[in-house]
């Protein structure tokens, strides 16, 4: 079966079910899931936990003698494996459909993984054997006035309420990132006495949560994303990060996309980073590519001292061709 993340409380009221699958790219969703689902666990009897990661590599004949051996306490126990990007192969996927089609009424299974693919993961053999006796739940982005929404429930739960000033302010200190606004509300429920926060509040407890580093800035511009851009560069100078952190980083994708332009090998890359860098190198054509390189270029004999110019200006011209935003000629210098 389906669930949607908010439907989980009432779910769980009415027992558990073998097995849950929570998907997506927003961990701190998925984190309170999971930790709803280990709790209701708990409040069950199931007092063991045994966890694989597809970080380390997954045993899966030892997933299978794990779940069919006795627990060491003779009680009940959780079983979980969290694979991230990776799926389970064939030997895997099978060890996984013996399971699920013979339930262990003492064992519970909790799958957390990346954002399901609708032509591959949802078709899987192992996937759909799933969801006839277990649940699946996906996690989005929050984004919009969802975040907005979001970020007011989430005071509301601490006993606050932001106006607009403040909370438009709360949403570009966090930049979106759940853990982060997370992680804000809690320091403003200590700072806050009488439960309405100000824009001064959020000023004196939210510290610029969008620490970035060089792999941060390359994301930015794979996405095509120039706002985040310049804001990424800002951050980075005000830190004190150098210029040549930076064009290292910048001139590493352009070595990658000249590869995946010029049909080579594909790159090794995680996939998600692989998938982010195809559709940067869909998005530019050979000859903004070279346009890249020579900015990239300048920008290198101006940090050596071999040109003139400010090389943070250079970085920045060279950041916003990759992300296919270049500015105008006129104003590069």
């Amino acid at each position: 079966m389906r669930l949607r993340p908010e439907q989980l409380g009432k779910h769980l009221s009415s027992g558990l079910m073998p097995v849950y699958l929570v998907a997506g790219d927003e961990p701190l969703q998925q984190q309170e899931l999971l930790d709803d689902l280990r709790r209701a666990a708990r409040d069950q009897g199931y007092d063991e936990r045994h966890r694989f990661s597809a970080d380390t590599g997954i045993d899966w004949n030892a997933v299978l003698n794990e779940a069919q051996s006795m627990s060491l306490f003779g009680g009940r126990r959780i079983l979980e494996l969290v694979l991230g990007e990776k799926r389970p192969d064939k030997n895997g996927s099978q060890i996984l459909r013996d399971l699920f089609a013979n339930p262990s009424p003492d064992t519970l299974i909790l799958i957390r993984c990346s954002k399901l693919d609708r032509r591959k993961d949802m078709k899987s053999a192992w996937v759909t054997a799933l969801d006839e006796i277990g649940a699946i739940i996906e996690v989005w982005p929050v984004e919009g006035n969802q975040l907005r929404n979001w970020l007011q429930d989430r005071l509301a739960s601490r006993g606050l309420h932001a106006g607009d000033d403040a909370l438009a302010l709360l949403i570009e200190r966090s930049e979106g990132n759940l853990l982060a606004a997370a992680q804000e509300v809690d320091k403003l429920a200590l700072l806050v006495d009488n439960g309405q926060v100000s824009p001064e509040h959020v000023q004196q407890a939210v510290g610029d949560s969008s620490r970035y580093s060089p792999f941060d800035l390359t994301e930015a511009t794979a996405q095509g994303d120039a706002h985040r851009v310049l804001h990424i560069i800002q951050t980075l100078r005000a830190e004190g990060v150098e210029p040549p952190v930076l064009l290292w980083a910048l001139s590493r994708d352009i070595r990658i996309l000249d590869g995946m332009l010029g049909g080579g090998p594909p790159p090794r890359l995680p996939p998600q980073r692989a998938r982010a860098m195809q559709a940067q190198a869909n998005r530019l054509n050979p000859q903004q590519l070279r346009a890249a390189q020579a900015s990239a270029i300048r920008a290198d004999q101006c940090v050596k001292g071999m040109a003139k110019g400010d090389p943070w200006q250079h970085v920045t011209n060279l950041a916003l061709r990759l992300a296919g935003q270049p500015l105008p000629r006129s104003l590069e210098r």
